[in-house]
């Protein structure tokens, strides 16, 4: 019996490893993998410039990560490790754009590369951050946007964290309105959670 239990939570974490590493997977029932995420949307006097996001893990996959990565047991990453970690448990995510998403308006934006990936450990718990570029004018923005994480296969939950779940860097001239909302209808309705929606207008 102890052999069987042990093999179907090995069974488990591949699964799970086996998302993050983008290798196709049948849709799940619930949730494996849970990440707490926040972001930073990012403006300039010439308009969008992209998303700033942090993902922090729950303690049992990010207890696998350090067991896995932290070769030399020290607590923390180094950049050799944190190379290891974007090569083999992150940068496939593009086949599933980096379960990220962009609304202007009604047009979405597949998330194809994303830059400055870390990887880091506090107190146990382990953090990716990266950078996702969109650059576009003012003028090419309706007013609108929307932005979210989501997995469709349901493996991993995405949730926003009570305290500050995100923050915006904009010109003082913009004024920027912000709010956590009920998804809208769309590609992404496969069922309930939470984008950010952003309004904007000059002042």
């Amino acid at each position: 019996m102890q052999k069987k239990i042990a093999a179907i939570l090995r069974i488990e974490w591949v699964l799970a490893a086996s998302l993050l590493l983008a290798v196709a997977q049948p849709a799940q029932a619930h949730p494996h993998v849970f990440i707490e995420t926040r972001m930073d949307v990012q403006f300039d006097a010439d308009g969008f410039l992209g998303i700033q996001v942090e993902w922090v893990f729950d303690a049992m996959f990010g207890n696998r990560i350090i067991a896995d990565y932290d070769r030399d047991k020290n607590g923390r990453f180094d950049d050799g490790e944190i190379a290891q970690i974007e090569k083999k448990a992150f940068s496939n995510l593009s086949k599933f754009n980096y379960f990220t998403y962009i609304y202007i308006g009604n047009r979405r934006h597949d998330v194809r590369q994303v830059s400055d990936f870390k990887a880091s450990i506090s107190r146990k718990t382990v953090s990716y951050t990266f950078f996702v570029p969109y650059e576009q004018p003012w003028d090419q923005l309706d007013g609108n946007i929307f932005i979210g994480f989501f997995d469709k296969t349901n493996f991993c939950d995405f949730q926003f964290p009570a305290d500050r779940p995100f923050s915006v860097s904009a010109p003082p001239d913009f004024a920027i309105y912000t709010k956590i909302v009920a998804t809208r209808d769309g590609w992404v309705r496969n069922r309930a959670f939470e984008e950010l929606s952003l309004q904007y207008k000059k002042r």
